[in-house]
């Protein structure tokens, strides 16, 4: 049976919490591939990063040995979240590629330098530089550069140890740097103060929750804060959660219902497309546009309806057009946005409605807002969902320009609301 925990408080706490913070979730780590285990700076970055994986980061580095594996294995000694993107090269003989003890969750594999780099201030919402060569020096510099750039909600940058003074100071003095340049930098010198660093962002960037859309290609670059368990959970067992499905349709009797309210010819969309198997039915009677945000589930979902649009993308700040469709459909999809963003994509869905269009959509019945460790026998789902009570959904739907056409109750796994909304 799933475990349901409430959202932590925001607090350094000594146990995993099952839901970390919304902004600042990743955490990658910059620094020299030679360090050896047992030195002082190798132990102080295994510290850190294992509280930051007790307080539910992810920790994020580039797979090799040194102060990468220092992170990796300070996260995993606590049982924490770990990434690696590493890169094996064919032709550059002093770099370390991948170390195979370095043993994270998750290995993304680059095909050079530069794209390494890329993903790794990809998977991160906040960069810890610590001590090391040429090539942190390299990794310092764009991330820097970067801050500077989109000053604001920038990802920002932490410089961990307690050798970074004179050096800064050398830089202000032999080159030009500005005011907003040396307000990207912050500066820790332990684990602790590192932790509480952090934790402070969630503050300073609140504003950075939802981004326009216009800026999609920039997204890796700003602290938009949306990579969340449920994709990653959705990404990492697309498969086994397909072939769990395989030959099943557990909502036919609303699809069918949707059908008979939205009449052919039409266009209509999938909120949450997962792999496939609504979109694939609705295929056979409209034109039909998928949207999913787990990349793996959408490469699934375009095997098993090849005729359909489907793209990947986040609902929050994904454009998804005006007047443009006369049915939309979303099932296990719109409990999974938090709170803050809920008007918002309810909006969405209305602005994209023609007059008369209808929203059907299914969603988890109960209050607030929780995560949820489900065991499903292939490996453990972790997944955000804020909950809905039928005021709530009826509230948020007529406030966004909708009207109820009806609201049932239906009890699976879990009780669920099914609302169906006209647009006026």
């Amino acid at each position: 049976m799933p475990t349901i925990t409430e959202l932590p408080k925001k607090s350094i706490t000594t146990e995993i919490p099952q839901k970390k913070s919304k902004i600042v979730q990743n955490v990658t780590f910059f620094g020299d591939s030679a360090i050896p285990e047992g030195d002082a700076i190798y132990n102080s970055v295994f510290d850190a990063a294992k509280l930051l994986a007790t307080n539910g980061y992810t920790i994020v580095d580039g797979g090799g040995p040194g102060i990468m594996k220092a992170a990796t294995d300070g996260a995993e000694s606590v049982n924490g979240n770990t990434v690696a993107v590493y890169w094996e090269p064919k032709l550059a003989a002093f770099f370390e590629g991948k170390n195979l003890a370095n043993l994270a969750d998750k290995s993304l594999a680059e095909s050079n330098y530069v794209m390494r780099t890329f993903g790794l201030i990809e998977q991160g919402d906040v960069f810890v530089v610590c001590k090391g060569g040429t090539g942190t020096i390299s990794e310092f510099g764009l991330v820097w550069c970067l801050g500077k750039l989109y000053y604001g909600c920038h990802k920002p940058v932490i410089l961990y140890g307690d050798f970074w003074d004179e050096l800064i100071a050398a830089f202000q003095k032999t080159m030009y740097i500005d005011d907003v340049e040396m307000a990207v930098l912050h500066r820790a010198k332990t684990p602790e103060e590192l932790a509480e660093l952090i934790e402070s962002f969630e503050t300073v960037f609140a504003h950075c929750v939802t981004v326009d859309n216009r800026a999609s290609d920039e997204l890796a670059f700003i602290i938009n804060a949306r990579r969340d368990k449920t994709a990653e959970s959705y990404d990492k067992f697309a498969s086994e959660y397909h072939a769990s499905r395989i030959g099943t349709l557990p909502s036919q009797t609303q699809l069918d219902e949707f059908i008979e309210l939205v009449h052919s010819p039409a266009r209509v969309l999938d909120i949450g497309s997962g792999t496939g198997q609504d979109i694939a039915y609705l295929s056979q009677k409209y034109s039909t546009d998928g949207l999913e945000i787990s990349k793996r589930m959408v490469e699934i979902s375009k095997l098993e309806s090849p005729h359909s649009n489907i793209v990947q993308g986040d609902l929050v700040t994904k454009d998804i057009g005006t007047n443009k469709y006369k049915g939309i459909w979303s099932r296990d999809a719109i409990h999974h946005i938090h709170e803050e963003e809920l008007d918002n994509v309810f909006k969405k869905i209305s602005n994209a409605l023609v007059e008369g269009g209808i929203f059907y959509c299914l969603v988890r019945e109960g209050e607030g807002e929780i995560v949820e460790n489900e065991d499903k026998g292939y490996g453990k789902m972790e997944r955000f969902y804020h909950l809905f009570s039928s005021a709530e959904l009826i509230e948020r739907a007529e406030k966004a320009g909708l009207e109820l056409v009806k609201l049932d109750r239906n009890k699976r796994s879990h009780m669920w609301l099914i609302g169906v909304f006209r647009k006026k």
